[in-house]
């Protein structure tokens, strides 16, 4: 039985070490950013990197093996490479290769177009071609394009190709209708062929690695373990690579009151310049609909003065319209501004009788003033339709604005003007009240200190407040300006995905976005986050876009300063200020969670109380700063002479603690405490003084010794003294293991 046990612990250990020496074969075909060859003919992309990751901690030898999308599943088929690092899982590969069970990305496949053309649906691919990755998942997969197209009983005409960026080089010089690729690489290469996305897409993949059935199985459990382990932490090489090649950013946490805050602030905003821009779309729709009344009215009016000169020219038909007719119809001298006469309409308007009216002038009524009115008068008798806006005055004193349309007749062979007044007081005050309103939430906007603008679909500013006009430092002009021109001095929309454009991700996606811009000022770089929100017509259509900017650069910095000065405290209060291992706060937490792990693995735990021989003599001798120097170069051997996984603390004084986990054998307890005792056991010289220097130790065993921290510490502190007592220099157990192996 012995025999097959140390068998088992050998085979263990030589298992890693015949992994070390192999050689990973791993293929890469052309698909950035995930996996690609670079100019200098060296592997490169997001999977390259993480498994050279991988490949330093494990110590494997990785050979890359270029090859194009095809010519890689079937070397991967014949066992001659031994990973393909990206490509899509499915049932179908699953039972061919094997792959891992954590996924690296997930995406899915669109269809691209050039400018000039239009693709909105599937159906519209009906008889044209479209390149495609041959044996893609996105092509002959279930529910791929081939099986869609089939459904929907449309012929397309597939162009396969080796990569993706030969995909997109067919579709840019017109060989292709379309094309498709991962939207991953789509995004990332769309704009330097100046190619669209369309709204067809493919159902969402996820691209693990798939592991040749020949190749070892534990190159699958370790990249499974390291990505796993990796996912748990934000701050891991994994979001590292994803931010770099993706640009996927883990958020920024914020505290609750000022999210809270942010998030309110946000609102408030979104509802006032809603409200604006509702408003001025209010006001421009009333002005249109007062505008077409006009038109109307005009064109009524002419008609209707066609009909007046044509009455007037018959006393009865004429005398019929003048009386009868609701509109306020004056016949005016233009020689001396004499009412020559009056309809009933008038005399109502006016509260002056017919009589009345006839013996006054028109500057009794009109508040022009006699010496102005008789000059508009004489400029005015021989033009035809004349249309103006005069204030008249009542007979009650009551000044009323009205709109006058003038036409010079004939009556009995003088010239005189034709009147219709028109009483437009109620369409002045609606004009007065939407104005005012408008200049109302101007003045609430301009009192916002981000600088907040409205921007049209041709990238001209529709509206701004006070903060965005002074932004533009003088450069608005009458024919207005455009956003990128105004926030960074840019002839050309924002682009690239150091400046992406939140215009542009506003039209793709219909939604609101927020990005990050780094801007040059007077004041240096600075850091500014834009927040881009859709504004709809009242038919759901885009037509403009809402966007706030803020400068965050001071945000940020204290935001790294609290970060730091966070980390550093929690250092502080978790370790020891003199060799920097450790406290007893720290280790007491380390224990705990050790022990939970034990119970659940059924595994034991090795606790070491050591404490310094001969220390007290240093001190005396030699001084508390030599006793200082003798603790911390300690803490150093320590260091050296435990495992990675195990934990070295400091007590106080010269007492220290060393947690050992995962146990295998009572041997390997007496194997670490003789290589400690022999780590610190060495002769001290100074000038002519020489003193020795040891450590006794004392050993408990959970669950054996004790079932919680605290009494695993205070049984391996009275193993400690025993060891004192017998000599020093040496361990001694709390209790005698039982048999040489701790567990089976």
């Amino acid at each position: 039985m012995l025999w097959a046990r140390l068998f088992l612990i050998g085979l263990t250990l030589f298992l890693p070490l015949q992994l070390q020496a192999a050689v990973v074969r791993i293929g890469i075909d052309n698909n950035p950013p995930l996996t690609f060859v670079n100019a200098e003919g060296e592997a490169n992309g997001l999977f390259p990197e993480l498994f050279t990751q991988i490949a330093k901690n494990d110590k494997w030898t990785i050979e890359y093996v270029p090859c194009q999308w095809d010519q890689c599943l079937e070397l991967l088929s014949l066992g001659e490479i031994d990973i393909l690092p990206a490509i899509a899982y499915t049932q179908q590969r699953a039972e061919e290769y094997n792959f891992s069970t954590e996924t690296v990305v997930i995406s899915w496949g669109q269809i691209y177009r050039r400018s000039d053309d239009n693709l909105d649906s599937i159906l519209e691919l009906e008889g044209k071609s479209c390149a495609v990755l041959k044996k893609d998942v996105y092509y002959v997969g279930t529910q791929g394009l081939r099986q869609i197209a089939e459904n929907f009983g449309v012929t397309i005409d597939f162009v396969e190709v080796a990569t993706n960026q030969e995909a997109f080089t067919l579709l840019a010089e017109g060989q292709v209708d379309a094309a498709m690729v991962g939207r991953i690489f789509g995004i990332q290469n769309r704009q330097k062929f100046n190619l669209l996305p369309t709204p067809i897409m493919i159902k969402p993949i996820q691209v693990r690695p798939a592991f040749s059935q020949k190749a070892p199985t534990v190159l699958l459990t370790e990249f499974d373990r390291r990505i796993s382990t990796w996912k748990q932490s934000s701050t891991s090489i994994y979001y590292q690579l994803l931010e770099k090649w993706l640009g996927e950013k883990t958020p920024v946490k914020l505290s609750n009151w000022l999210r809270l805050v942010v998030y309110s602030l946000a609102g408030i905003l979104l509802v006032l310049f809603t409200i604006t821009l509702w408003t001025r779309k209010q006001v421009k729709i009333k002005t249109l609909q007062l505008a077409n009344k006009n038109q109307l009215l005009e064109a009524e009016l002419t008609e209707r003065h066609k009909v007046e000169l044509a009455l007037l020219e018959s006393q009865q038909q004429y005398r019929v319209f003048f009386e009868e007719s609701h509109s306020v119809m004056l016949l005016v001298d233009p020689e001396t501004a004499g009412i020559m006469d009056a309809n009933p309409a008038a005399c109502e308007f006016y509260k002056y009788s017919r009589d009345q009216l006839k013996n006054m002038k028109m500057w009794q009524i009109n508040r022009l003033g006699e010496a102005e009115l008789q000059q508009r008068l004489a400029k005015v008798k021989h033009q035809k339709h004349q249309q103006f806006e005069f204030v008249h005055t009542l007979s009650d004193g009551q000044n009323v604005p009205v709109e006058v349309y003038r036409s010079p007749i004939q009556v009995k062979g003088r010239t005189l003007l034709y009147a219709i007044v028109h009483d437009i007081s109620k369409r002045k005050k609606a004009e007065k009240a939407l104005a005012e309103r408008s200049q109302f939430l101007q003045s609430v906007i301009d009192g916002v200190s981000d600088p907040l603008m409205v921007i049209g679909l041709d990238y001209q500013i529709l509206q701004m407040n006070q903060a965005a006009r002074m932004q533009a430092n003088g450069s608005l002009s009458k024919d207005g300006i455009t956003c990128h021109v105004l926030s960074h001095a840019s002839q050309t929309p924002c682009d690239g995905q150091d400046h992406p454009c939140p215009f542009l991700e506003v039209q793709e996606t219909g939604q609101p976005v927020t990005v990050i811009h780094q801007h040059q000022t007077v004041q240096g770089e600075r850091t500014f986050e834009l927040c881009a929100s859709p504004l709809r017509d009242t038919d759901g259509e885009l037509y403009a876009v809402i966007e706030v900017a803020r400068d965050i650069t001071d945000r940020l910095l204290i935001e790294e300063l609290l970060n730091e000065n966070e980390k550093r405290l929690h250092h502080m209060a978790h370790h020891d200020p003199l060799t920097s291992l450790p406290n007893r706060l720290l280790f007491e937490d380390r224990l705990k969670q050790a022990l939970s792990k034990a119970r659940r693995s059924h595994r034991q735990v090795a606790l070491f109380f050591l404490d310094l021989d001969n220390f007290k003599m240093v001190n005396d001798n030699l001084g508390h700063d030599f006793g200082d120097l003798l603790l911390i170069d300690v803490a150093r051997r320590l260091g050296k002479a435990v495992r990675e996984s195990d934990t070295v603390a400091r007590l106080g004084g010269d007492e220290f603690l060393v947690l050992l986990e995962e146990i295998d054998s009572v041997e390997m307890i007496e194997t670490m405490a003789q290589r400690i005792c022999s780590v610190l056991n060495h002769q001290l010289t100074k000038d002519h003084y020489k003193q020795d220097i040891s450590a006794s130790i004392g050993i408990s065993i959970y669950p054996e010794d004790a079932s919680t921290g605290h009494q695993l510490m205070k049984n391996a502190d009275l193993a400690m003294y025993r060891a004192k007592n017998i000599g020093k220099a040496g361990y001694q157990f709390y209790s005698a293991p039982q048999g040489r192996f701790l567990f089976d």
